[in-house]
C-alpha cells in the first residue's frame, strides 16, 4: 500500500492527539458508528449469510473512497467498496455492508481509506463469525453455574469485561468464549452450543441473564427512560444491545422455583407485565421459549400450595401470548429437588437443541421431540368410572412401571404413576385404580363413579412418607418418578385443575358415490365445535387426514379418488374438552349401474341449471324423502322433507352466485346428488 507524505504526517499527528482516548470506534481520522469487534458474531439470514455492517465519517477531504476486503481463514474472499460523500463539506460519510457465511471459519475485515493511487489500512478485525443468537433468563436452574471442561471458538457470548482492565470503561462487554466466560451462559446453555455445533455447524452465541433465588419482581425493576439502566432486567439488556443481533432465535425463560418456595400468589399477572417489557425491548426474538419448572415439593401446612398453579400457568402461557411456546423440565435426569447434577443440566441442553433443530436447523427429526401437553380430558362412560386424556397429535406415551424408594420412615415406599393424579385439586386422595398409555392418549380407571369436573397431574406439596433431602429442616421432598414420558423419554406438562368432559355422542356418518367424487354427509353432534375426518386407501393402510370442518358444515365433496379403488372414511366430532369415538364408511368405487352418467337411471331431475332464481325438482312419480342443499364449503344452506310429491321447488334469487349440491335421499334409502350453478 501506498501513502502520500503529506496525509500520513496528518494521520499521526490526529493518532497522536487521540492516544489515550477509550473510544474503540476512532481510528486516525475516521470514526466508526458501526464496526465489528474482534470475534463478533452476526446473525445470519435465511440465506445463510450474515451482514457485517461498516459505516461512518472520515475528517479528511480528499478521499475518493473506503474498502473492505474480507478473508476467510486469512483467505482473501471478497472486496467490497463505498464512495465518500463528502457534500460539499471537509468530512465525508461511507457506509459497507459485506456478508459473510455462517459456518465454523474464521472470518477478518480490513477497512481502507482510498485514493486513485494511495490507501491507508484503518483497522482489521478478525475472527468474525456468522450464526445464531439465543438469549435465557430465569433463576438458579438457567444460571446453571457448573462448569465442564468443554469449549470451542465458534460457541461464543458477550460478557461482562474484568473492572481491572484499564483499557475498557465500566460498561464495556467484550465478545469471548462461552466456556470461562462471566456472567456465564450455563451448564446447559453451553451444552445446548456443543449440539449446535457438533450436528449443524454453525457457530452461535448465548447470552445469559439470569440470577439464582431472584423472584420474578426483581426482573420488573425497568426504567421507562433508559431499559438499560442497571437493574436485573436492564443488564441483560444492555448485552444484548451491544451485541446488535438483527435476530434472536429464542428468547428461553427458566423460572418459577422461588415463588414456589415462598408461596407467593400473582405469579401470571407479574409475567404479563414483564412479557409487555419483552414485546417492547426484544422486537428480534423470533421465539419466547417458557420452561415450566420442575417439582419443589414442601410440606402441605399452606392453605393452598402455588406448585400446581404457578407450573400450570407456565404450560399455558404458549397459548395465551404470541411468539411463545414451552418445553417441561418435568422427567430430566440429575434432579436433586432443587437443581441438578452436571449430566442433567447437559441433558437438558441437548433436549433443547433437539427441539430447535426442526425449525432452526431444516432437521428432519421431529418425532417426539417436544413434550407432550394435554389438550383435554373427559370421561369414556356414562357411569363415569374411565377418564380419557388426549395429548398433542403425533405423542407416543409410555406409561411407567411402579418405583420403590425408601420412605421417611425408612421403609420402603412404592410410587405407582396412578396416584399422581388428582381429581377437583384434592391431593391427598388416590382416586384411580389404574392407568395405562397408547399413543397421544392415556386412560386412568376410576375405583368409583365421579362426578368431579376437574383434573390435575403431579402434586403441589410431598405426599406422606416421601424421602426428604438433607438437610431434612429444609423439608424439601425428592421426586424423581415416575413420570409419564414419551417415547424420547421427555416429561409430559404436569397440569393443575383441567376441566373434564363428557365424551360426545358418535357421528352418523353417511356416503353417496357421483361419476367423479365421493360426497360423505353428517348429522349435527350436539356440543361439538368442529369434525375431523380421515381416509385410508387399503384395509391394511393408515388413515391420513382429509380436512378439519366447523361445527356449521355438515357435507363434504372428496374428488380425490380413482375409479375401481375403495376408500374407507371416518369421521370424529370434537370440542375444546372432548371428543366423539370414530365413525366410518367404506366406499367401492368399481363401476355400477346407478350412479348418474351412464349408471343408474335417476326418477329425478333439477332444472334449470344454471338457475337465477327458483330451483326446481321433478320426480318420475310421487315420491317421499329428504332433499338438502350445500354451498361450495360444504355448509349446509336447506334440509326440506318432501312427501308423496311429484315437484319441489325453492326461490334462491338472494343466495349468491356461485356452484351448489343438491342430494336427494328417497325413501327407500337411495341416495344420489347433483350440482348446479347459481347466476
Amino acid at each position: 500500500m501506498k501513502f502520500t507524505h503529506l496525509k500520513s504526517l496528518l494521520l499521526c499527528l490526529l493518532l497522536s492527539c487521540l492516544g489515550g482516548s477509550t473510544q474503540a470506534q476512532r481510528f486516525f481520522s475516521v470514526v466508526f458508528d458501526k464496526l465489528p469487534k474482534d470475534m463478533q458474531l452476526y446473525a445470519r439470514g435465511d440465506d445463510n449469510m450474515a451482514e457485517v455492517p461498516v459505516s461512518g465519517v472520515i475528517e479528511l477531504p480528499g478521499w475518493d473512497h473506503m474498502s473492505v476486503v474480507v478473508f476467510r481463514n486469512n483467505q482473501r474472499v471478497g472486496y467490497q467498496k463505498s464512495a465518500i460523500n463528502y457534500g460539499g463539506k471537509t468530512t465525508g460519510t461511507f457506509s459497507i455492508t459485506p456478508k459473510i457465511k455462517a459456518e465454523m471459519a474464521d472470518y477478518s475485515i480490513a477497512v481502507y481509506a482510498c485514493q486513485t493511487t494511495d490507501s491507508v489500512l484503518i483497522v482489521r478485525r478478525n475472527e468474525l463469525v456468522g450464526g445464531d443468537f439465543y438469549v435465557i433468563s430465569g433463576q438458579s436452574n438457567a444460571a446453571a453455574t457448573i462448569f465442564g471442561a468443554w469449549q470451542s471458538k465458534y460457541a461464543r457470548t458477550i460478557a461482562r469485561t474484568p473492572d481491572s482492565n484499564p483499557a475498557k470503561t465500566e460498561g464495556d462487554t467484550l465478545w469471548t468464549n462461552a466456556a470461562w466466560s462471566w456472567t456465564y451462559v450455563g451448564a446447559w446453555g453451553l451444552e445446548m452450543q456443543r449440539s449446535i455445533i457438533e450436528h449443524d455447524s454453525i457457530p452461535t452465541c448465548v447470552i445469559n441473564g439470569s440470577l439464582p433465588g431472584a423472584k420474578l419482581a426483581a426482573f420488573l425493576e425497568r426504567d421507562p427512560k433508559d431499559p438499560t439502566s442497571f437493574s436485573l432486567y436492564g443488564g441483560l439488556l444492555k448485552r444484548v444491545r451491544v451485541a446488535k443481533p438483527a435476530r434472536i432465535r429464542a428468547f428461553i425463560w427458566m423460572h418459577g422455583e422461588q415463588e414456589v418456595f415462598e408461596n407467593l400468589n400473582g405469579y401470571a399477572e407479574e409475567y404479563d407485565k414483564m412479557y409487555n417489557f419483552w414485546k417492547q425491548d426484544y422486537p428480534e426474538v423470533e421465539q419466547f421459549v417458557v420452561v415450566q419448572s420442575n417439582l419443589v415439593l414442601l410440606r402441605g401446612d399452606a392453605a393452598e400450595r402455588v406448585g400446581g398453579s404457578v407450573r400450570d400457568f407456565l404450560r399455558r402461557t404458549k397459548y395465551i401470548y404470541p411468539k411463545t411456546d414451552h418445553f417441561a423440565a418435568v422427567g430430566t435426569p440429575g434432579y436433586d429437588a432443587v437443581h441438578y447434577e452436571r449430566s442433567g443440566y447437559e441433558e437438558f441442553g441437548r433436549r433443547m437443541h433437539r427441539f430447535f433443530a426442526p425449525r432452526v436447523y431444516g432437521s428432519k427429526d421431529t418425532d417426539n421431540v417436544t413434550c407432550p401437553d394435554i389438550k383435554k380430558a373427559f370421561y369414556t362412560n356414562a357411569e363415569k368410572k374411565e377418564i380419557t386424556l388426549i395429548f398433542d397429535e403425533g405423542q407416543d406415551l409410555k406409561w411407567p412401571a411402579d418405583t420403590t424408594v425408601k420412605g421417611q420412615d425408612g421403609k420402603p415406599l412404592i410410587l405407582s404413576l396412578k396416584n399422581f393424579f388428582y381429581l377437583g385439586g384434592d391431593e391427598k386422595k388416590s382416586p384411580f385404580s389404574a392407568g395405562k398409555a397408547q399413543g397421544n392418549q392415556v386412560t386412568l380407571t376410576l375405583k368409583e363413579a365421579s362426578n368431579a369436573t376437574k383434573l390435575s397431574y403431579l402434586p403441589s406439596f410431598y405426599p406422606d412418607n416421601l424421602p426428604l433431602i438433607e438437610p431434612f429442616s429444609f423439608n424439601i421432598a425428592l421426586y424423581t418418578g415416575p413420570y409419564l414420558l414419551n417415547k424420547r423419554g421427555l416429561g409430559a406438562f404436569s397440569f393443575d385443575k383441567v376441566g373434564i368432559g363428557m365424551l360426545l355422542p358418535n357421528v352418523e356418518l353417511s356416503a353417496n358415490r357421483t361419476f367423479n367424487s365421493v360426497i360423505l354427509s353428517w348429522k349435527a353432534v350436539e356440543g361439538a365445535t368442529g369434525y375431523v375426518l380421515e381416509k385410508k386407501t387399503s384395509d391394511a393402510g393408515a388413515y391420513a387426514p382429509l380436512k378439519t370442518l366447523d361445527s356449521k358444515t355438515l357435507l363434504l365433496e372428496d374428488k380425490d379418488i380413482e375409479i375401481n379403488a375403495t376408500y374407507t372414511y371416518r369421521i370424529q366430532a370434537v370440542s375444546d374438552i372432548s371428543q366423539s369415538a370414530y365413525a366410518t364408511v367404506r366406499v367401492d368405487l368399481t363401476p355400477i349401474l346407478g350412479v348418474e352418467h351412464n349408471g343408474r337411471e335417476l326418477t329425478w331431475e333439477i332444472y334449470p341449471n344454471p338457475v337465477d332464481e327458483v330451483l326446481k325438482v321433478g320426480f318420475k312419480n310421487p315420491e317421499s324423502g329428504v332433499i338438502r342443499v350445500f354451498n361450495a364449503a360444504g355448509q349446509s344452506k336447506v334440509r326440506s322433507e318432501y312427501r308423496a310429491m311429484q315437484d319441489w321447488e325453492i326461490n334462491i334469487s338472494k343466495w349468491p352466485a356461485g356452484v351448489y349440491l343438491l342430494q336427494v335421499e328417497q325413501k327407500n334409502g337411495f341416495k344420489a346428488a347433483r350440482k348446479f350453478v347459481k347466476r
